[in-house]
């Protein structure tokens, strides 16, 4: 694997899709795969009830979890059945201490302003009441997370990037690009289609479970990699689960 790890905010999911698809990595969104590993970790407290012991402590549990899930997230990616090939893995569950031989990770980590603008769009494209409630202790605990990314970056010699309130994308992409470095790709053709599926299709799953949860009417578009198998392919297609089972295999040029 390789890593690109930090906060809400940061754009490591929209960088991460990016250089997956232009270096014909296979993506792996940890969040993607949240209601998959429900039913492998223990009982978990609420998110609301954490947030109403402090900052501190939610961010504690969080942590707690991640390790969990950084676990999960390795059998997942090797039933991927990659070979040599790494899979390029973000989310704000991996943190410095995880690494271990990780040979090439970075964390984003964003300025406040730059987290609050994230989670607020996040409540505009999906109504969640039960997340506008939590939004300020959410906030509270990124704050507390951060705070520990950069210490960790710091103790284990990791790169770390700065995401201010005013960001320089194409220079953080840079960034981040050199810290991911040079990685074999997968094979255009027959395999690079199979994992851009892989990654679809579990999209799909983990919307329509999240919908479920929240009781959401309708989801917002998600933005679907092409099917097409070429080598460097970047083009996407933004639509609902069930807009795109009627679109498989998605040809998006």
């Amino acid at each position: 694997m390789v890593w690109i790890g930090g906060a809400p905010g940061a754009g490591k999911s929209t960088i991460a899709r990016d250089l997956a698809r232009r270096m014909d990595l296979p993506l792996h969104p940890i969040d993607l795969w949240t209601y998959a590993h429900l039913d492998r970790l223990p009982p978990l407290e609420p998110v609301a009830d954490e947030l109403a012991k402090g900052a501190a402590y939610a961010a504690d549990s969080f942590l707690r979890i991640a390790r969990l899930r950084v676990e999960l997230v390795v059998e997942d990616v090797l039933g991927r059945s990659l070979g040599e090939v790494p899979a390029l893995v973000d989310g704000p569950q991996l943190f410095p201490s995880m690494a271990g031989d990780v040979p090439a990770a970075v964390w984003l980590v964003p300025d406040p302003e730059q987290t609050r603008r994230a989670r607020e769009l996040r409540l505009k494209r999906a109504p969640d009441p039960a997340g506008r409630a939590r939004l300020e202790g959410l906030l509270a605990r990124d704050a507390v997370l951060a705070e520990r990314v950069r210490q960790e970056a710091a103790e284990y010699g990791r790169t770390l990037i700065e995401v201010s309130a005013e960001p320089d994308w194409p220079e953080i992409v840079r960034a981040v690009e050199e810290a991911v470095g040079s990685q074999p790709g997968l094979a255009a053709g027959a395999e690079l289609r199979r994992q851009r599926q892989y990654e679809n299709q579990a999209a799909c799953t983990q919307g329509r479970l999240w919908q479920a949860d929240i009781g959401l009417a309708e989801l917002p578009p998600f933005p679907f990699a092409c099917e097409c198998g070429a080598s460097g392919c970047t083009v996407v297609w933004e639509g609902t689960p069930d807009e795109y089972d009627q679109r498989t295999p998605l040809l998006a040029h």
